[in-house]
């Protein structure tokens, strides 16, 4: 039965060998250079240097667009895995009923069916690992400058997130085979389901992982983000009224604070009880909010597999 899955997925296994070891190389040397040029031109930035300093160590990585791109290109990983290892684990052999050949071979359904299921998810967990770990290491250097692994495609391919994503792409491609019982279906459907998912998981619960914090500023005084830590997650932004109330839409500026400058304007609605408030979650809940939404997927994963385990032992072949 080992031979037979090495058989089976050898060359997409030495495929996705080359590319793994072609992605790590290029990383190694963008990663070393851009944490040399990122320690030296802090070493250059004086403590008086101000504004001029962050100007210059923001254009720091201008050039590294291409790698960048790749490196969040990796997202696709977890559905890719999904599509072409999990969707056709079972559907390519139920499809043309290869898998009763199996069956009558000595290799009985049970067995037939946990090795190609613990196949695929050992296989999606080591590639995914591997892919994880090479761009959490990389990612050192931005997230150094720019603190934002909170933000999209950083939380969604650094640490352990990205690993819980695949293997639940996988267990819903391992589920949509056993469930159609062909390839091209369940192709679709793992695409369609994971993209939902992940849409659904990235805009309505993940903000919801923990209480967010609320930071009160002046009105008068500098963007309220600008004085979060680094690393925070900012949800939103908006300007209050003195009654407490978001204010929506052109500020409506009292008439006694019309005459004057914009300053003094600014200044007259500070006095009358307008601040500016953020939404935020700070950066120290970073790996509440990773290990949440692994826990989230890697349950469903383990559900996905208990249906397509369910229904591929009591179907007829």
């Amino acid at each position: 039965m080992n031979w037979l899955l090495w058989r089976q997925h050898r060359n997409g296994a030495v495929v996705f060998l080359a590319i793994t070891l072609a992605f790590a190389i290029a990383l190694w040397i963008t990663g070393v250079h851009m944490a040399h040029l990122y320690d030296s031109a802090r070493q250059s930035c004086t403590v008086g240097s101000g504004g001029a300093c962050d100007r210059y160590l923001g254009s720091l990585f201008n050039g590294y667009g291409a790698i960048i791109d790749i490196v969040h290109l990796t997202l696709v990983l977890p559905v890719v895995l999904g599509a072409f290892l999990g969707a056709t684990l079972i559907a390519r052999e139920t499809e043309p009923h290869t898998n009763v050949l199996v069956w009558t071979q000595g290799v009985t359904r049970r067995r037939w069916l946990l090795t190609k299921v613990a196949f695929a998810l050992v296989a999606t967990l080591i590639a995914a690992g591997l892919t994880s770990v090479l761009v959490t290491w990389w990612s050192g250097t931005p997230n150094s400058l720019n603190g934002d692994r909170f933000q999209g495609a950083q939380f969604d391919t650094q640490n352990i997130v990205p690993v819980a994503h695949a293997l639940f792409a996988v267990a819903l491609g391992i589920a949509a085979g056993a469930v159609l019982r062909r390839v091209l279906p369940a192709i679709a459907t793992t695409i369609g389901v994971f993209v939902a998912a992940r849409i659904v998981v990235a805009v309505y619960l993940r903000p919801r992982y923990a209480a967010a914090q609320l930071l009160s500023t002046p009105f008068n005084g500098p963007v309220g983000g600008a004085q979060l830590a680094p690393g925070s997650w900012r949800m939103s932004e908006n300007v209050v009224d003195p009654s407490g109330h978001v204010v929506n839409g052109p500020l409506r500026v009292p008439n006694s604070c019309v005459a004057g400058s914009r300053a003094g304007a600014d200044s007259c609605l500070e006095r009358l009880g307008f601040r500016q408030v953020v939404k935020f979650h700070p950066a120290s809940s970073y790996w509440r909010f990773q290990w949440t939404e692994s826990l989230l997927f890697v349950g469903l994963a383990a559900i996905l597999t208990a249906v397509a385990v369910l229904v591929t032992l009591r179907r007829d072949a």
